[in-house]
């Protein structure tokens, strides 16, 4: 009998500046553009009443689709070696990013290590809570696909790497596990 092990965590995305003012440019928008329709309409409309319409549907609108960007989530799922990363958007919308077989990963770390920088990274993916999150750890491989040196930023709880351990090859088990053990 076959024992694999399965983990899946949820981490939710933390809101920072940079995402704050993306967040408030979009609401902005919406409102002044809603405002600018009704006024608009407004001027040609003899009832009055489609003006009051549109600023309500604009809003409503506004508010529908700015609350994904406020409402991410990331999901991590570990099966059979191959980690699968997924965001959710405002708990309603799933999309899967990508897959990661663990062997093809040549380095995992710290995101404050110094070795980070030393990579020669063509992409990186920020799947993770906080970049300022202590448990956001890197993973650095070959994308298969298209052939770019890729880092991957996530924030895994204590049982996925655990389950992450058996997977890696040796040199990075030694390089991150082992060390980690002792920090």
């Amino acid at each position: 009998m076959i024992s694999d092990v399965v983990c899946e965590c949820l981490v939710k995305k933390e809101v920072d500046v940079v995402q704050m003012v993306k967040i408030a440019a979009v609401f902005l928008g919406g409102f002044l553009i809603s405002f600018e329709l009704m006024v608009l309409v407004s001027i040609h409309d003899p009832t009055r009443m489609l003006g009051p319409a549109l600023l309500l549907v604009g809003l409503f609108l506004t508010v529908f689709f700015g609350r994904r960007l406020i409402f991410v989530e990331y999901e991590y799922a570990y099966f059979g070696g191959e980690i699968s990363f997924d965001k959710i958007s405002a708990k309603s919308k799933r999309k899967h990013l990508t897959d990661v077989e663990l062997k093809s990963v040549e380095k995992i770390g710290r995101i404050g290590d110094e070795s980070l920088q030393k990579l020669s990274v063509t992409k990186i993916c920020d799947y993770s809570a906080s970049k300022n999150n202590e448990n956001t750890i890197y993973l650095y491989f070959k994308d298969e696909k298209t052939g770019n040196n890729t880092v991957i930023l996530f924030t895994p709880n204590q049982k996925m790497l655990d389950a992450m351990k058996t997977a890696v090859n040796a040199a990075v088990y030694r390089e991150f596990f082992s060390t980690a053990r002792k920090n």
